[in-house]
Order: C-alpha cells, then structure tokens, then sequence
C-alpha cells in the first residue's frame, strides 16, 4: 500500500459515519463503527513516510498527530454528544489543518517536479482552497449567525474530501510521492491472449 493510498483509506474512515446500535437509549448512546482514531492511525503511517521523503509535509504530519489525538476521547459518545456549536468546530480544526497542510504540501512538490506535475498542482491546489473554506465555513455559521448556511457548509465538506480522497488515489502511484511508478498494463495483440 502506497503511503497515499493509506492517507485516502484513513481519511475515508474519518469522514464515513456508521453508528451503532441503531436506537441506542439513550439516544446519544451510540458508536461509530469507523472509529476515527483508527482512520487518523492510517493516515499517520502515509504522512510518516510521506515527510520522510519531503520534510515540507513535516507540517501535515503534525497536524495529523494533533488530530488523532483529538479524536481518541471523541469516539466515547460519554463526551461526544458534549461537543457542539463552538466547540465542535474547534475539535474539527486540526483535521482540516492536516488536510489542508497536506493538499499545499502536494501541490507545491507537484510543481516544483521536473517536468512539473501539472496535474496533481492544480488539483491539489484547489484542494487546497477548498479545506480553507471548509475550515472557515463552520465557524462563519455558528459564530457569524449565518444558521442558514449550515447545510450548505456540509454539503462543501462532503465535495471537498470526496475530492481529496479521489486525488489521493488519482496520484497514489507517482513515484516522487512514494508510489511505485505507472501500471504496466500489456497491450493486447497477435499471439497475447486477451481478458474477456
């Protein structure tokens, strides 16, 4: 597994909700099967070995311990359901500070490649908008009174780390990202037997 791979596995695991039991009583009662700690763990390991390789992504790294740590007591719904309005937000703050350390982090050794990796720049580079919005958005709607934009602010979350998770996986293979380069597929031709 690619140490990209592992951060889009680990933030897939983060961001995925699967409470259980279905009707806990009392009703705040309930667990996350995609245990965040778990998920942070994972991504851990990818931006480990990732600012091995690039000391720029030290950042994200760190902000990767800070978010799993945080995420630890948080999984007890005990304390979960204790969180709201600005202190929700504030929980959420390292893990979009990793996301988004990590996405600049990306972007900037994808342009500084030679030749440049325009593809994994731009897209990272918007990423990289994107979690500062996602970052700015929570605290707009719950500090700015602006109630209103809550579902909206959900909504920019969910594209923004489905997104990520996608590039993640789009670029996992680049080897100055810790891949094991492009995928040798054989052409099929005379004498090569082809998949049906």
């Amino acid at each position: 597994m690619t140490p990209l791979q592992r951060v889009a596995m680990g933030l897939v695991i983060v961001f995925g909700i699967a409470m259980f039991p279905a009707h806990p009583t009392p009703s705040w009662e309930s667990y996350d099967a995609l245990a965040d700690p778990v998920g942070w763990a994972l991504v851990l390991l990818g931006t480990k070995d990732l600012a091995g390789r690039h000391p720029q992504l030290t950042g994200a790294h760190r902000a990767a311990v800070v978010a799993g740590l945080v995420s630890v007591p948080l999984w007890f719904p005990q304390l979960n359901h204790e969180v709201s309005g600005a202190g929700a937000w504030a929980v959420q703050v390292p893990q979009g500070l990793a996301c988004l350390l990590l996405c600049v982090g990306i972007g900037r050794l994808a342009a500084e490649q030679e030749p440049r990796d325009a593809y994994a720049a731009k897209r990272f580079g918007l990423l990289t908008y994107g979690f500062a919005v996602v970052l700015v958005l929570p605290a707009l709607v719950e500090g700015g009174g602006l109630s209103g934009l809550g579902p909206a602010a959900d909504l920019v979350k969910l594209v923004v780390v489905v997104a990520a998770v996608w590039f993640l996986f789009r670029v996992h293979r680049r080897t100055w990202l810790g891949g094991p380069g492009p995928l040798e597929v054989p052409a099929a031709g005379p004498g090569r037997p082809r998949d049906e």
